[in-house]
């Protein structure tokens, strides 16, 4: 079940439970980094209970309460229903042209314009940062063969700490309270000989080889581009206005004896809107996964 998130409210959802009038814990799962909230609530005279998820991510998440396991998407949609109609029957009507314009544009741009935590698993090797493939925005958590290094909850409880990098690339340690001289490639490591003088072995920062490393970043959109929005109104408003046959416009041959009909390339590609296609064009990847063309 998809739960929208617009801004300055706060996501919600009905759920049935086995008793009225009767007040009920709940845990809210994420499903990206299994982090739990717990909460409460009544059930109404109708066995009906009020679930809220406050949430700034977009993602799904596992709803635990009365012995039931329930799961929902929270998506934060593209255009505000509320903002676009003013009575009850229209705003339905909008946010359901409105999610099927969302996945139109979501089969062209797959990662979509949501704001979502993910988490990467990592191999360090032997440099100073730890290299990214997503836009990542913000570290929120990192460990280190499975220890906890760094929560961006709490940083000043760290040494040292770490962030993304200023072009969006890698991890790298917060060099702002002390001066450090990145490196440019792994250094060499020589074998030790056997020594007593352990404090003199070769001491080096950043992500040793070999270790592994999980870590809890936020990706995408903060905020639904502009333009973006616009492509969305004008795919809401070719459903709603019954102009979505397309393809009828890509025909390049046609014979009405047995109906042999021929269509040009384009009418299997792109969302049926010239000007949205254009719009999305600047957002497409070409290459979506790493080594994979």
């Amino acid at each position: 079940m998809e739960i929208l998130r617009v801004p300055h409210t706060v996501p919600q959802t009905e759920v049935t439970v086995s008793l009225a009038s009767t007040e009920y814990e709940y845990q809210v799962i994420d499903l990206v980094d299994n982090s739990v909230r717990t909460d409460s609530g009544f059930s109404d005279a109708n066995q009906k209970l009020i679930v809220d998820f406050p949430t700034r991510y977009d993602g799904s998440y596992q709803v635990v309460v009365d012995n039931q396991e329930l799961e929902f998407d929270v998506v934060r949609p593209y255009v505000d229903a509320s903002t676009m109609a003013d009575s009850t029957a229209d705003v339905a009507a909008y946010k359901k042209n409105e999610e099927i314009a969302r996945a139109i544009i979501d089969s062209i741009i797959s990662e979509g314009f949501y704001y979502r935590k993910k988490v990467l698993n990592k191999v360090g090797m032997g440099t100073d940062y730890l290299p990214l493939w997503d836009d990542g925005k913000k570290l929120l958590k990192l460990y280190e063969n499975n220890v906890l290094i760094f929560d961006a909850e709490n940083p000043s409880s760290y040494s040292p700490r770490y962030k993304i990098s200023g072009d969006k690339t890698a991890i790298v340690m917060d060099t702002e309270e002390f001066e450090y001289n990145l490196a440019e490639q792994k250094p060499n490591i020589l074998p030790q000989a056997e020594s007593d003088l352990l404090d003199m072995t070769y001491g080096y920062h950043g992500f040793p080889q070999g270790f592994d490393y999980a870590a809890i970043i936020e990706v995408g959109h903060h905020e639904v581009p502009s333009d973006v929005v616009r492509a969305t109104e004008l795919l809401v408003d070719d459903i709603a206005c019954g102009r979505m046959e397309y393809f009828m416009r890509h025909v390049t041959e046609y014979n009405t004896d047995q109906f042999k009909m021929k269509f040009a390339s384009e009418a299997f590609e792109g969302t049926g809107n010239i000007i949205v296609d254009k719009i999305l064009s600047k957002y497409y990847k070409s290459i979506r996964s790493i080594g994979v063309l």
